[in-house]
């Protein structure tokens, strides 16, 4: 298929010549060649239609991988519309009860409700399901701020349904081959710590290194302790290499993961300053103790020698 006709007017963040600067192939050469065998008639193309058409007549798209819209963002883009109105259309399709399918813009779609226009700038096309899905999953996944759920789910879909490989996804987005497979491995942790990423109280670095593990208690209980004690991607890291290398403390620990954060906090609050518990077995390990400068260390040994 020329996919030329069904791509020119949908809007991303990438724009067309970007796109081919960072791309091997291109965009289009690349999903032509892997996804449609037929032709777009001269004919089809003449049906493209631009119109302004009632905002009740359209609904969003059942392909959407976004599912939590920033509210904050949506009112900056609604007062960029009321002020400018929309600068480029939405891509829709038409649908047999008469109303609209978006394709690409629903981002637009919503903040036009938010003041109120009755009627919005769209692109009709005339595109079949398999397209309509790949172009929607294409505009999320060449933006940047879907969370990292949304975009792992974006590119299992490119992956599942259309038999896209990684390293065809890396050219499509522009991103190392190594940045998809991790972020899809996240898709394997429990639906607590999913729900943490999207609420974004776990940030997509957290989330890798807590996929590495294969104890699901474990993965739950370092999450949760990420969000009470708000761990960095660093502390995580020192504590999943402890878990990996010393299958004596993940076996049968004498002091719980929850137990040694405790402890940590504590000792953190007696020398008013952090403290880092590194346990090498069961019996064995450091107490690692932080000071930034001179006075913090004096203070650290006036309140040792003061628990004498």
């Amino acid at each position: 298929m020329k996919i030329k006709a069904m791509l020119k007017h949908c809007p991303t963040k990438t724009t067309k010549n970007n796109m081919k600067k960072h791309l091997g192939k291109g965009l289009e050469a690349l999903i032509s060649e892997v996804v449609f065998k037929e032709e777009v008639s001269e004919e089809q193309i003449q049906k493209d239609v631009i119109a302004y058409v009632d905002i009740e007549k359209i609904v969003p798209s059942k392909w959407q991988v976004r599912k939590k819209f920033d509210e904050e963002s949506l009112l900056q883009l609604a007062s960029s519309i009321k002020q400018s109105g929309i600068v480029e259309p939405l891509i829709v399709c038409p649908l047999a009860d008469g109303k609209y399918e978006i394709v690409c813009g629903e981002r637009r779609w919503r903040a036009a409700k938010l003041v109120s226009l009755s009627q919005i700038p769209v692109i009709i096309k005339h595109l079949n399901d398999q397209q309509k899905h790949l172009l929607s999953l294409i505009e999320n996944v060449q933006r940047e701020d879907l969370n990292p759920v949304e975009e792992a789910t974006a590119y299992k879909n490119l992956m599942t349904e259309f038999n896209l490989t990684q390293e065809q996804i890396s050219e499509l987005v522009g991103k190392d081959r190594s940045v998809i497979a991790n972020t899809i491995r996240i898709l394997s942790l429990p639906q607590e710590v999913l729900k943490y990423i999207e609420d974004g109280l776990i940030s997509l670095g957290h989330a890798r290194t807590l996929a590495s593990l294969k104890n699901k208690n474990i993965i739950i209980e370092l999450a949760n302790k990420i969000v009470q004690d708000k761990l960095t991607v660093r502390d995580v890291e020192l504590i999943v290499k402890t878990l990996k290398t010393k299958k004596t403390f993940i076996k049968k620990p004498t002091t719980s993961i929850p137990e040694v954060f405790q402890i940590q906090k504590e000792l953190s609050e007696i020398l008013g300053t952090k403290v880092v518990i590194k346990p090498s077995s069961d019996t064995k390990g450091k107490i690692v103790i932080s000071y930034n400068n001179l006075e913090e260390f004096e203070n650290i040994v006036t309140r040792l020698k003061l628990k004498k």
